[in-house]
């Protein structure tokens, strides 16, 4: 799928984009975490964008007292729509381009900026992506875990 540059943005500046909030997800640790976790996510959002919208499907996470969110947003390059002023800066806003899969992992906890963001292929590609979406995304809550356990260590050996 394609869309125009311009378009793109208009849509996500007007916030004409089809949101999708899955239910949250309450788990103490990835291991809890069941192998299907994602299939709702990726089926909302692929219905959504076979209809040619522009998507946001979020998977909220509840990890301990760790709040995380999946994201996939359809996109023309790898920012967020939260960075959707500097799109311009990269396309002539005439182009026409290919639609992609972003995932953005948003937590306090995964890095300094708090945000994990990769693209993937064209929208239409989505099936033979989710095993690297899959991957990608418990790497990152993998991360987060192993950072909220050495904020707990470094806590204890204050203490």
């Amino acid at each position: 799928m394609e869309i125009k540059v311009k378009d793109f943005i208009n849509q996500v500046e007007a916030d004409e984009i089809t949101k999708i909030v899955l239910d949250k997800i309450e788990v103490k640790e990835i291991g809890e975490l069941k192998d299907n976790f994602m299939a709702r996510l990726f089926a909302d959002f692929e219905n959504a964008f076979s209809k040619g919208k522009v998507v946001q499907a979020v998977q909220p996470i509840e990890m301990g007292d760790e709040s995380i969110e999946i994201v996939l947003e359809t996109g023309v390059i790898n920012l967020p729509f939260a960075n959707i002023k500097r799109v311009d800066n990269f396309f002539d806003v005439e182009d026409t381009v290919p639609l992609l899969t972003n995932l953005i992992v948003i937590s306090p906890s995964l890095n300094a900026s708090g945000l994990f963001i990769r693209s993937y292929s064209d929208t239409s590609n989505l099936k033979n992506e989710t095993s690297k979406i899959v991957a990608d995304t418990l790497l990152s809550i993998k991360q987060i875990q192993e950072n909220l356990k050495k904020n707990e260590d470094s806590n204890l050996q204050e203490s």
